[in-house]
Parts: C-alpha cells; structure tokens; sequence
C-alpha cells in the first residue's frame, strides 16, 4: 500500500520571506518531519541513484494526476524532497513539465548553500520525477 503525506501546508513564499540562510535551513529541516517513514516504500525498485543519503521514491499515476511518496534516511533530503514534491505531486503530467526546477532553486536561493552532495540529492529526486513523467 502506497502512503502519501500531506504537503498542502508548504509554502514557497514562506521560504523566500526567510532571506537568511539559517532560517530557510530551519524551515527545511521542519519540512522533513513531513515525510513519515514507509517502509513498504524501501525497495529496490524505489531507490535514487546519485543521493549519498539512502533516498526512495515512489509514484502512482491515477485519474489524470501524478502522486509521490518519498522517503529518506535524511531529515534535510527530506525536507528538500518536500520543496519539490510539493510542486509537482497531485498534479497533471503538464503542470510537471512545466516546472521550472533549476528557477524554482534560484527563486528560494538554494543553489548558493546546498552542499555538492545535498544538490546531486535533489537534482537525483528532479531526475527521477522528470524521467517517471516522461514515461507519461
């Protein structure tokens, strides 16, 4: 059984109004408690190449929507999973493609903080969401 969490709560303004990197690592971190552990969801089928920490992710296509189920061992990848997923998970196969993810890390002001290894986490989830829509 496939578990979704709830992300309806997340707020790209909310991250971009904290301009100090300290905060916006702080809201990060707080999203991650928004992904709740699967373990059904940690299998090989599901796991991100590229994520130094151990990263899963899983998807269910139905009625016109794309839905995501992620987990991590990391509380931080979790947290960035949630940035993104919150952008594309219950959306159409459009709407996806036409996220601008690298914009979308530009806009928040990510890309000057994450760690090399952090970014090669999120740029595995991005990979990943875009390789699974393609499939569409």
């Amino acid at each position: 059984m496939i578990v979704f969490d709830d992300l309806s709560s997340v707020s790209l303004s909310e991250l971009m109004a904290n301009t100090n990197w300290q905060s916006q690592y702080r809201l990060i971190t707080q999203w991650g408690k928004f992904i709740h552990p699967k373990p059904a969801l940690r299998v090989e089928d599901n796991v991100l190449r590229g994520c130094e920490a151990r990263a899963w992710l899983g998807h269910l296509y139905h009625n016109g929507v794309h839905r995501f189920t992620f987990d991590s061992d990391s509380r931080v990848i979790k947290g960035l999973a949630v940035l993104l997923l919150s952008q594309v998970d219950n959306k159409t196969t459009e709407h996806i493609k036409n996220v601008d993810f690298h914009q979308l890390l530009l806009d928040v002001g990510l890309e000057k903080h994450l760690t090399p290894s952090r970014n090669n986490g999120l740029q595995a989830i991005v990979g990943k969401v875009r390789e699974i829509v393609s499939a569409e």
